[in-house]
């Protein structure tokens, strides 16, 4: 029987610029440059997940704002799974606004907060790529 996933992402931006993480190698999609995000737990919303894993990941306080993108698709590694990957837009507190990152190591190993042109020059993640498709101006 298939079952579904959902996964929480945050896009985190100040000013113009947004947070990008890169997964640890040796993990699924490793050295590839991601955002905030992690599976939307039994009874919790889509945005209370996406603001409790952005602390966790980041050490970053934010509350949600709007849904950006919504992708389906089927486990990458052939499962029987159907994946809802979801990303928000994330404004951080205000005692957040120095931007310091402290990230959760055993998932990545850097950030950058970068301008969407800047981020588009680095291995993204195939739905990262086009849920900044949706961001940038046009």
């Amino acid at each position: 029987m298939n079952r579904d996933l959902y996964v929480a992402h945050a896009l985190v931006s100040v000013d113009s610029s947004y947070l990008f993480l890169r997964r640890r190698d040796g993990h699924y999609l490793g050295r590839q440059w991601d955002i905030p995000a992690g599976t939307v737990e039994d009874g919790e919303s889509p945005e209370d997940a996406v603001t409790r894993e952005c602390f966790e990941e980041t050490g970053l306080g934010a509350r949600c704002g709007e849904l950006i993108a919504h992708y389906i698709n089927p486990d990458t590694e052939g499962r029987d799974l159907t994946f809802h990957t979801m990303t928000y837009k994330l404004i951080l507190n205000d005692e957040y606004s120095n931007k310091q990152v402290r990230l959760s190591e055993e998932e990545h190993d850097d950030s950058k907060w970068l301008c969407l042109e800047s981020a588009y020059e680095l291995p993204l993640v195939w739905h990262v790529r086009q849920t900044l498709d949706f961001v940038r101006p046009k």
